[in-house]
């Protein structure tokens, strides 16, 4: 049972007709669309039955690589046509054609995330069930430029609108102003923040595009709050232009991989760590709480002392400190640890702690 201590106190692209402001909303992991169905029997009622259970299987297969790692595909159970209609909430057919023994439709099946979430826990499979915000994809080739060939090749709906939004900057001016001096090694989260927000991105990744010894290598490095771990370079045969959109597509396979590896949880896993908290008021102390009533992983917090400006809390959580420490930086407060020996310190970040203190 989860109790909290609450009562102690994401235009268009420069480079294509694609809206990034229509990509920016969070997409729905258990929401699957156009999948294709036809069926022909010997009525248009069991062609029409026969062709929407078809479609079925395909999207549950959809739904599966948006939440797992790849290697975990293979883990989850296979289901009966029986076991696979109760996991389905509802579904929708469009752009329907039918005869007197045919049946042809583009389906949506929007799956029930409690059921899908309750069968990977009881599988104790790892799953990660975030709405993905867009990701701002910062196209180097070696510097990064609005109009690049590079860039172009990732203004498609079919990174935009994917499951893991991943979308370009505008641009324009203000791009230019906040993007063209972009380098790999030095460029942080806060130069690239402003350009990230208008496209309601919460996170970006750099893809600078080399060409060494006939193929094409590129190198990646997320910018975002959180912890950033390597991302692993992905290589291309051939060169560019006529290998591009290939390269894009590697990309952002790797980036899609690298963010499920971050954020799937594994709920089979609880964990716990002391952290101290220094009080200045008792506004910041209750907006601390808040805000940690508000971790999906984190199931429980204690107080187990108290003292004039001082408190010791024990959170319990799912999956790893890691991934603990990306969800509260996400919600503006900052886990650090303090010893090797395992303390930690809590805190809301710097300008939220220096608005709320004194209040």
């Amino acid at each position: 049972m989860r109790h909290f201590l609450v009562a102690a106190a994401l235009a268009f692209f420069a480079l294509a007709p694609v809206s990034a402001a229509s990509a920016a909303g969070p997409a729905d992991p258990f929401t699957v669309t156009n999948i294709p169905v036809q069926a022909k029997a010997a009525s248009a009622v069991e062609a029409q039955t026969i062709a929407i259970n078809s479609g079925k299987a395909r999207a549950w297969q959809e739904v599966l690589k948006r939440l797992l790692k790849p290697d975990d595909v293979a883990k989850v159970p296979a289901l009966d046509d029986v076991a696979l209609t109760r996991l389905i909430a509802s579904y929708l057919p469009q752009d329907e054609r039918r005869s007197t023994t045919q049946y042809m439709a583009k389906m949506t099946y929007s799956f029930n995330p409690a059921a899908v979430r309750r069968l990977l826990r009881q599988s104790n499979i790892a799953y990660s069930d975030a709405q993905a915000h867009p990701i701002l994809i910062l196209a180097l080739s070696p510097k990064w430029a609005g109009r690049s060939s590079w860039a172009a090749a990732w203004a498609t709906p079919l990174y935009s609108h994917a499951a893991l939004p991943m979308v370009l900057p505008y641009g324009d001016a203000v791009d230019q102003g906040n993007l063209a001096d972009t380098n790999f090694d030095t460029t942080t989260w806060q130069d690239v923040e402003p350009s990230a927000s208008r496209v309601k991105a919460q996170e970006a990744v750099i893809a600078q595009l080399n060409v060494s010894g006939g193929q094409t290598v590129i190198k990646m490095k997320r910018l975002g709050l959180g912890t950033s771990p390597p991302i692993p370079d992905v290589t291309v045969p051939g060169t560019p232009p006529g290998n591009l959109k290939a390269a894009a597509a590697a990309t952002a396979a790797a980036i899609a991989s690298y963010w499920k590896n971050r954020t799937a949880i594994d709920y089979g896993r609880r964990n716990r760590l002391t952290a101290d908290v220094t009080i200045d008021s008792l506004t910041q102390w209750g907006t601390l709480l808040a805000r940690l009533g508000t971790i999906p992983t984190l199931t429980d917090v204690a107080v187990n002392a108290m003292n004039t400006g001082m408190a010791r809390l024990t959170l319990t959580y799912v999956g790893t400190a890691d991934q603990l420490h990306d969800s509260l930086s996400q919600q503006k407060v900052d886990l650090a640890q303090k010893s090797a020996g395992g303390l930690y310190s809590l805190a809301l970040q710097d300008d939220d702690a220096s608005t709320t203190a004194g209040q």
